[in-house]
C-alpha cells in the first residue's frame, strides 16, 4: 500500500462512529461507579452534619440526597424547617462547604409528609 492509502485507512479508523458496548455489566459497573461517588459525598456531608448541627436536629432533619452541588435535607414540620433555615443563614452551609471537599453550593430543606 503507498502512503497516501494508509492516510486513509487511518483517517476511516479516527472519523469512523465507534460501536457502543451495550452488554449491561459494562452499563451497571458505570452506575456503581457513580453511586459509590455520590454515596461517599453524602456520607462527607452527613458527618459534617451531624458535627455542626445542634443535637436536638439530628433525629429530626436528616439529609438525605446530595445531587448537582444541592444537599436536600428533609425535616419532620414547619417549625423545625424554620430553625434549620435560621442555621443555614447564620452560617452552616459556608462551614459545610470548609469541611466537605465536593461541591456544596445550596441546602433545600423540604417538610416530610
Amino acid at each position: 500500500m503507498d502512503d497516501a492509502a494508509i492516510k486513509i485507512e487511518q483517517l476511516k479508523k479516527w472519523r469512523s462512529s465507534r460501536k457502543r458496548d451495550l452488554r449491561i455489566d459494562t452499563a451497571m459497573n458505570v452506575f456503581c461507579r457513580s453511586l459509590k461517588k455520590t454515596n461517599k459525598q453524602l456520607v462527607q456531608i452527613q458527618e459534617a452534619w451531624n458535627e455542626l448541627v445542634p443535637h436536638q436536629y439530628h433525629a429530626v432533619a436528616i439529609p438525605i440526597a446530595f445531587r448537582g452541588g444541592i444537599l436536600d435535607v428533609v425535616v419532620d414540620g414547619s417549625p423545625t424547617a424554620y430553625q434549620v433555615n435560621r442555621l443555614i443563614r447564620s452560617g452552616l452551609l459556608r462551614q459545610l462547604q470548609q469541611r466537605c471537599p465536593c461541591t456544596l453550593r445550596q441546602i433545600r430543606v423540604r417538610i416530610e409528609r
